[in-house]
């Protein structure tokens, strides 16, 4: 029972990314949109599990993105919201 296997893991790539094969993925989702993850894998020739290209977007190539430090009003918001509704 269950939700089957993402990918046969046979062929598939692991370890970092490279930036090629970020572009494509990038250039696929601009195209395409973000949705069908299983199909990317296989319209893209990237070998590549479908959860693998999910994350990948989700959490580093998608656009708006922040990295780095709080900002001074984020930082007082939080010690404020920990301070009010504590670690629940």
């Amino acid at each position: 029972m269950g939700r089957p296997p993402c990918c046969d893991k046979i062929g598939v790539k692991k370890g970092p990314w490279t930036p090629e094969e970020d572009i494509v993925l990038v250039s696929y989702i601009q195209q395409h949109g973000p949705g069908n993850w299983r199909a990317v894998p296989t319209n893209t020739g990237l070998l590549r599990c479908s959860k693998s290209c999910r994350l990948r977007w989700t959490n580093y190539l998608r656009p708006g993105i922040r990295r780095g430090n709080f900002t001074e009003q984020e930082e007082k918001m939080i010690i404020h919201l920990q301070a009010l509704l504590g670690n629940r």
